[in-house]
């Protein structure tokens, strides 16, 4: 079995505006400069066997590239003990072609034997993990950087990771990296 998703990897001017943002929370856990992404598609545990079948179904989306940029900060879930620090997103095209990347790439993995995610596509970029937050610094953390804005950056590839989970956290490994046209 392996653990599969595909992202859309964040340039290293934009990590490095990021990174680290959530240090002035208590109990938050940044991700590591080097797994920021935006993931598109979770795919999960699937048998080895069907690694080649994805890989070849996302080798065949045709999508222009895009920009994009990062904006506004929040919290999931949306009600209750938030868990999850994330970065919004936004696109010149008002997120047609990240929502049709997305769409083709769940397209081709159905085509390709995976199940349609049901879940509503929320493009974020997870900052960190919340272990109980005070909830007054989190407040104060979304309303200090309610108008975040980076950098606008090109979006010319998405990759196929595998994804191995050990206790020291996640290592990503590339599994393959899909240019757009």
């Amino acid at each position: 079995m392996v653990r599969l998703f595909v992202a859309i990897d964040i340039p290293d001017n934009i990590k490095t505006y990021i990174q680290g943002m959530a240090r002035a929370i208590p109990k938050a856990r940044s991700v590591p400069p080097d797994q920021l992404h935006l993931t598109l598609k979770f795919i999960g545990e699937v048998e080895s066997s069907l690694l080649l079948d994805i890989r070849d179904a996302l080798g065949r989306i045709n999508t222009p590239r895009f920009s994009l940029q990062l904006k506004g900060v929040g919290t999931f879930p949306p009600r209750g003990i938030p868990r999850v620090l994330w970065v919004g997103t936004k696109t010149m095209e008002n997120k047609d072609h990240l929502f049709d990347l997305r769409k083709q790439i769940d397209k081709a993995l159905f085509a390709a034997g995976i199940t349609k995610e049901k879940k509503k596509f929320s493009p974020h970029i997870t900052l960190a993990r919340l272990n109980n937050s005070p909830i007054k610094a989190l407040q104060n953390f979304l309303a200090g950087n309610a108008l975040l804005e980076s950098p606008w950056f090109e979006v010319t590839s998405f990759t196929l990771y595998s994804s191995q989970l050990t206790p020291k956290g996640a290592i990503h490994t590339v599994e393959e990296r899909y240019r757009l046209r």
